[in-house]
């Protein structure tokens, strides 16, 4: 029976560790594919706000503990700074990045964790691999951005956007530890969510977006269908559960590792399946970006231990 324990239990991780890796890498290409119809803003709105009730829901189906005004006002700061701040760039600059390319830039989030726990929290010091690997990181992104030229339908000026975006994320993964949040995981993730969905939907009101949602429903396909489904079910609810799960049995590092890890599966998935040709000079600046978040994570040396978790 012990034997047979282990091996469910094996199982059960390499699941999970499947799910974070391939759900989350795979999310790149649906973002891309639904912008492509829908507008961005309210695109990301419908996601969150949909995926941040059916968890919450859940969770208190499990009858957990009742959130306090503070906590609410805690994951409404929260849920603006990382899912609003951070998917209404991602999915705006998705219109015009390439969805492997988009994965690299926003694999850059540990890069920045790490900077801000140094310059400051002053949560210890960093070490030479992992300068290297910040270095690394930084200059992989300039040679997928630089190409061309400052226009909106080239890369710079997304790239710049979504790099915005990154940094919203990494400010608030690491003010969690210090805000009043629900204990369970599943109702502090679900307000977070839920909240930046609503943020993301008064934002996307305000852009004007509401006038070209007739457009979007002429244009909508079964595509777009399983694009929304896959990003509110796989990559936000399925993917965070085990990513939740394994955080409670993993060295974080470990499971950190999707951070360096989903861009490999993005890039392979937007070459396979859509079809995205990225030039020289990019492939080597996602391969630098890559190695530099690899040796930052690898390399890190600061006092806590914080959320690396890749956005998507």
């Amino acid at each position: 029976m012990p034997k047979l324990y282990s091996l469910g239990m094996a199982l059960r991780r390499l699941l999970a560790y499947g799910a974070i890796y391939f759900l989350w890498g795979g999310s790149f290409l649906a973002i891309r594919d639904l912008v492509a119809i829908a507008p961005p803003f309210f695109s990301a709105g419908i996601r969150f706000l949909a995926a941040g009730l059916i968890l919450y829901g859940v969770s208190r189906r499990r009858r957990t503990a009742r959130p306090s005004r503070k906590e609410w006002i805690n994951t409404a700061l929260l849920g603006g700074a990382m899912f609003l701040g951070n998917y209404a760039c991602l999915f705006w600059s998705s219109k015009y990045l390439p969805s492997g390319l988009a994965s690299v830039l926003t694999a850059l989030i540990p890069v920045w964790i790490l900077l801000e726990e140094w310059l400051i929290f002053r949560m210890g010091r960093i070490s030479a691999q992992a300068w290297t690997g910040v270095f690394l990181g930084i200059a992989g992104a300039g040679l997928i951005a630089l190409p061309s030229g400052m226009t909106a339908g080239g890369l710079t000026r997304p790239s710049l956007v979504l790099v915005l975006g990154t940094l919203c994320w990494s400010i608030g993964t690491l003010s969690i530890p210090r805000l009043a949040l629900p204990k369970d995981t599943g109702t502090s993730a679900g307000m977070q969510m839920a909240w930046g969905g609503l943020f993301l939907l008064v934002l996307s009101g305000g852009a004007g977006e509401f006038s070209q949602l007739a457009l979007a429903w002429q244009r909508w396909s079964w595509q777009a269908t399983v694009s929304m489904m896959y990003l509110i079910f796989a990559a936000s609810i399925v993917a965070f559960t085990a990513y939740v799960w394994l955080i409670g049995r993993e060295p974080a590092s470990r499971v950190a590792s999707c951070a360096y890890v989903n861009p490999v599966v993005a890039l392979a998935v937007g070459y396979g399946i859509g079809h995205e040709r990225p030039t020289l000079l990019q492939s080597f600046g996602a391969v630098l970006v890559v190695a530099g978040v690899f040796s930052t994570i690898a390399f890190r040396e600061v006092k806590t231990e914080t959320s690396l978790e890749t956005a998507a």
